[in-house]
C-alpha cells in the first residue's frame, strides 16, 4: 500500500473507510482520556507494533489484524489529539526501531495524520524530524526519500487556502518556534546549494518563501534573531556560491531592520566575517532610503544603537588601517560606507573635520576678557547652552568612531569656558564639610548647560568608555595632590575635569562602581591625602542612586577604618562616617531604597565579610567615644540592609558563621550579646543554618552553650518562627 499510492491518497487511509458515527463514537472516547499521561505513549506503542518486521508482512493472519486495528486507532489519536505526535518526535528521530528508509513511509503517514488535526503539528514535525534527513544524512539523499519528505511539506502549504495565515500565526507553538534558527540555516543550504540538483532544488524554491516568512514571523524573539543573523552573515561571505550569499545578505537585512540590537551582534563578529560584513555594509549604503524608515522609526535609542555600531566598525577599521594588514582593502572599503551611513544617520551635518570646527569653535573666549579672573560661579554664569548643543552635535558627528576622543573635547570644551577659573582644590577640600562640598561644582553649572551636558553623556557607550572616564579624570585631579605646583592650563584642565567627572558620576552611577577595585588596589589613589576626592566622589554617584553610594562605602571605605592604621586618625574616620550618614539621612525614603536594592548586580550591598567589619567597629572591645557613638546610630539601618528579607541561603550561613565566633569572645559582653542575638536572627530566617552550626559546635561551645539558653530563654518568642517555616525543622531540632 505504502509503496504504490501517492501520500495525498495515502493520508485518507484508513479513516475515509471508517462509517462517521463510528469515527465520531471513537474520538469523543480518545478526547476523554488523559493526555500526557496515556496518549503519547499510544502513540509509541502503535507504531512500534506496525513497524515490527516492516516492510515483510511475514505475520500471522492474527497479528495482522490486531496491526490494523492499531493502525485505525493510531489514525485517529493522530488527528484528534495532533501532540500526542509532537510530544513523542524525539523518540521517533532517535530511537533505532524508527530509522531507516524503509520505515520513512509510516513516520510520514503519522505526521500527515497530525497535520490534518493541526497544520502547525505538521510543519513542526517536518521541520524537527524530516528536514535534517535531507541536509545532513546521505542515506535519505535517495530521490525517492527526498520526493515524499518534500511532498509532505508541499501538502501542508497547499493543502488549505488559509495555511500562511495558519502558520504564520502559529509561529511559536508552546514556547517554540516553527522553524528555529538552526534548521532554517539547513532550509536556505538547501534552496541554494553550491552545486544546483535541478528538481530537487526547484521544489525547495517553490516552498521557500512561506517557509522563510515563518522562520522570520513578526513576533520572533530577538534570541532567535541574533542567530539567525550570526549564521546569514556566515553564509553572505561564502565564495563560489552568488545565489546563496545574495539571499543570505537579505535575510541579515531583514533581522537588522527587525530588531536594532543585532547591531551589536554584528559588532561582535565584524572582524571574523570582515567580506561579508562589506557587501551588507554597501547593500545598506544601497538601499539606505528602503531601510532607514524601519531601522530609526522605532525609538531614538535605534538610531544611537546604528550609529554606536558604525562608531565601533569604523574604529576597527581605523586600527587595522594603522596596522598595515594584509587585507587593507577590504578595510578601507568598509570605513567607506560606514562613513556614508553615518553621515545619513545626522542629516545637514555638513561633514565639517575637526580642523575646521577648532577654527570656528562656539567656545571662544573674548579677549578682553582674558585678564580677568573670575570664579566657577561667575564663569559657569557666562555659558551658553546653545554654541554648547551645537559644538556637541559637531563632536557627535566628527568623532562618532572614537567616543573617547567626544569625551575629551567635551572637556576641552569646558576647559576653554572656564579657562579663567582659579580652582584652589587643597583649600575647599580643607575649608567645608562634605555636605556642602557634594554640590560643588554643579550647583554652579546653569541647568540648561547641564542638561545638554548629561544628553551628551547619555548616548556615550557605557562599560567602554565611561568607567575609563573616571579614572582619567580622577587620577588627572589627583596628580600632585595636594602640591598644587602645576602649569595653570593644566590647572584649568583639571577644573574642566572636575566639573565633568561630577556630571558622568551622578548620570551614571555605576560608571564608579566598576573601578572601585582600581580605587581601592592602585596606588595613584590611596593615602589620607587622596581621600576627600575619592569619597567627593562618591558622594556625586551617591546623588544619583542612594544603592551605588552604600555599595561603594561598604567595599572601599568601611574597610579601611576596619584594617588599616593610617586611617584610624579622627579627621579620616570623621569624613568616611561623615558620607554614611549623609547617605542614610539626606532622603527620607532612604531605608526603603537601600532595602529594595539589597542585591545589586548580583552582589549584596553589605556582604557577611563587610557586615562582620561593622558588627566590631559598633561594638569595639575598647570604646572610643564619639566614633563608636556614631557607628551605633547607622548600625541599625546597616543591619537591616546585610539582613534583608532576601538575603541568600549562603550569606546567611556566612553571618551566622562569624557571628557564632563573636557571640563566644570573652571580655566584650555587647559584642558577645549582638551576636548571639544576630545568630538567633539568622537561624529563624534560614533553619539550615541549624546543619551550620552541627559543623561549628565544638569548635565553638561556649558561643553554642550562649545561643542555646538564649533559645530556651526565648522559645515562646522564636519557635513559631522556627517550627512554621519547614515540617523539617523539629527533626532538624
Amino acid at each position: 500500500m505504502f509503496q504504490d499510492y501517492p501520500l495525498s491518497k495515502l493520508i485518507h487511509v484508513p479513516l475515509s473507510l471508517i462509517p462517521k458515527p463510528v469515527y465520531e463514537k471513537t474520538v469523543d472516547f480518545i478526547n476523554v482520556l488523559p493526555f500526557e499521561t496515556i496518549l503519547p505513549g499510544v502513540v509509541l506503542w502503535a507504531s512500534d507494533f506496525i513497524l515490527t518486521e516492516w516492510p515483510r508482512v511475514v505475520v500471522k493472519v492474527e497479528q495482522d489484524k490486531s496491526k490494523v486495528a492499531a493502525f485505525v486507532v493510531l489514525a485517529m489519536v493522530l488527528r484528534t489529539r495532533p501532540d500526542a505526535l509532537t510530544l513523542v518526535l524525539p523518540e521517533l528521530r532517535e530511537s533505532p526501531t524508527y530509522q531507516g528508509q524503509d520505515k520513512l513511509p509510516v513516520i510520514i503517514w503519522m505526521m500527515a495524520q497530525a497535520s490534518q488535526g493541526d497544520l502547525c503539528a505538521g510543519l513542526y514535525s517536518w521541520v524537527r524530524n524530516l528536514l535534517p534527513l535531507v541536509a545532513n544524512n546521505k542515506d535519505y539523499s535517495s530521490s525517492q526519500s527526498t520526493h515524499l519528505i518534500l511532498q509532505f511539506v508541499e501538502m501542508i502549504l497547499s493543502s488549505n487556502p488559509e495555511a500562511r495565515a495558519v502558520l504564520l500565526n502559529g509561529a511559536v507553538r508552546h514556547g517554540e518556534w516553527l522553524i528555529p534558527p538552526c534548521p532554517f540555516e539547513m532550509l536556505v543550504r538547501l534552496t541554494f546549494p553550491a552545486r544546483v540538483e535541478e528538481a530537487t532544488t526547484e521544489r525547495f524554491q517553490a516552498i521557500y518563501p512561506l517557509l522563510k516568512e515563518v522562520a522570520l514571523a513578526p513576533d520572533t524573539s530577538a534570541d532567535a534573531l541574533k542567530q539567525i543573523f550570526t549564521f546569514s552573515l556566515k553564509l553572505a561571505g561564502q565564495k563560489g556560491n552568488p545565489a546563496l550569499a545574495s539571499e543570505a545578505t537579505a535575510i541579515a537585512f531583514s533581522v537588522l531592520t527587525q530588531n536594532v540590537d543585532c547591531f551589536k551582534q554584528w559588532d561582535v563578529l565584524y572582524k571574523e566575517h570582515l567580506e561579508a560584513s562589506v557587501a551588507l555594509l554597501k547593500k545598506l549604503v544601497d538601499e539606505w532610503e528602503y531601510h532607514a524608515p524601519k531601522l530609526l522609526s522605532s525609538s531614538p535609542t535605534d538610531t544611537l544603537t546604528v550609529e554606536h555600531a558604525m562608531n565601533s566598525f569604523r574604529m576597527k577599521n581605523e586600527i587595522a588601517i594603522t596596522e598595515g594588514v594584509a587585507n587593507l582593502s577590504v578595510y578601507k572599503e568598509a570605513d567607506k560606507s560606514c562613513k556614508l551611513i553615518s553621515t545619513r544617520l545626522t542629516p545637514g551635518s555638513g561633514g565639517r573635520n575637526i580642523m575646521d570646527l577648532n577654527k570656528s569653535n562656539p567656545a571662544k573666549i573674548d579677549p578682553s576678557d582674558l585678564k580677568a579672573i573670575l570664579s566657577l560661579s561667575e564663569a559657569a554664569k557666562k555659558m551658553d547652552p546653545s554654541p554648547l548643543a551645537a559644538y556637541l552635535d559637531q563632536v557627535l558627528d566628527d568623532d562618532w568612531y572614537i567616543p573617547a576622543k567626544q569625551m575629551l573635547k567635551l572637556i576641552h570644551y569646558y576647559g576653554i569656558q572656564l579657562s579663567q577659573v582659579s580652582f584652589q582644590w587643597v583649600k575647599m577640600f580643607q575649608d567645608y564639610p562634605l555636605s556642602k562640598l557634594i554640590h560643588v561644582p554643579l550647583s554652579l553649572i546653569p541647568k540648561p548647560v547641564y542638561e545638554k551636558t548629561v544628553d551628551f553623556i547619555n548616548v556615550l557607550p557605557f562599560e567602554t568608555i565611561l568607567p575609563g572616564v573616571v579614572l582619567w579624570a580622577s587620577d588627572f585631579i589627583l596628580t600632585e595632590w595636594p602640591r598644587v605646583v602645576v602649569k595653570v592650563e593644566q590647572d584649568k584642565s583639571k577644573v574642566a575635569a572636575f566639573v565633568v567627572l561630577a556630571m558622568v558620576l551622578r548620570t551614571r552611577p555605576d560608571a564608579l562602581t566598576l573601578v572601585l577595585p582600581e580605587l581601592r588596589e592602585s596606588p595613584t589613589y590611596q593615602g589620607q591625602d587622596k581621600l576627600p576626592v575619592i569619597i567627593w566622589m562618591m558622594a556625586q554617584a551617591s546623588q544619583g542612586d542612594l544603592c551605588a553610594g552604600l555599595y561603594s562605602w561598604v567595599r572601599n571605605l568601611l574597610p579601611l577604618v576596619a584594617n588599616n592604621k593610617d586611617y584610624s586618625s579622627s579627621q579620616s574616620t570623621h569624613l568616611i562616617l561623615q558620607f554614611v550618614e549623609m547617605i542614610l539621612s539626606s532622603n527620607p525614603e532612604a531605608r526603603a531604597v537601600l532595602l529594595n536594592g539589597a542585591v545589586r548586580h548580583g552582589e549584596w550591598l553589605i556582604p557577611p565579610c563587610p557586615f562582620e567589619m561593622l558588627v566590631r567597629l559598633t561594638f569595639p572591645a575598647r570604646v572610643e567615644e564619639a566614633t563608636t557613638e556614631r557607628f551605633q546610630a547607622i548600625y541599625p539601618l546597616l543591619k537591616e540592609v546585610a539582613l534583608a528579607p532576601d538575603t541568600s541561603a549562603d550569606a546567611l550561613k556566612q553571618i551566622f558563621t562569624f557571628s557564632l565566633k563573636l557571640a563566644g569572645q570573652k571580655g566584650n559582653p555587647a559584642l558577645a550579646n549582638e551576636a548571639t542575638a544576630i545568630a538567633i536572627s539568622v537561624l529563624t530566617r534560614n533553619v539550615d543554618c541549624f546543619k551550620q552550626w552541627d559543623v561549628l559546635y565544638k569548635e565553638n561551645l561556649e558561643a553554642s552553650v550562649a545561643l542555646l539558653n538564649k533559645l530556651v530563654d526565648e522559645w515562646e518568642h522564636h519557635s513559631l518562627k522556627l517550627l512554621s517555616s519547614s515540617p523539617k525543622v523539629s527533626s532538624m531540632l
